[in-house]
């Protein structure tokens, strides 16, 4: 199945901007997170923290929606979904 892909900030650096990623049916967000993590050494601590779990400060939306109000990291994807990353926003 085709997701196609959105990166911003430092995620659009290392990835790109937009792709099309090709992902085995049944893959869920846990899974395109490894797949792009898979690239470079850079992504793999820019995505997972030391335990292997997606980072709190990494903001995945799926089809518009933010991946924690869904499943997680679980959250199943389809063919045609559109997933945004980019890191959370902090200051004041």
């Amino acid at each position: 199945m085709i997701i196609r892909l959105k990166a911003f900030a430092r995620f659009r650096d290392l990835l790109g901007g937009e792709m099309e990623v090709d992902l085995p049916e049944g893959s869920n967000v846990f899974d395109l997170m490894k797949s792009l993590a898979s690239r470079s050494s850079d992504l793999i601590d820019q995505i997972f923290d030391a335990s292997g779990k997606i980072r709190e400060d990494v903001n995945v939306m799926v089809n518009g929606r933010h991946f924690e109000s869904l499943k997680g990291p679980e959250t199943a994807l389809a063919d045609g979904d559109e997933v945004a990353i980019f890191p959370a926003v902090v200051g004041g």
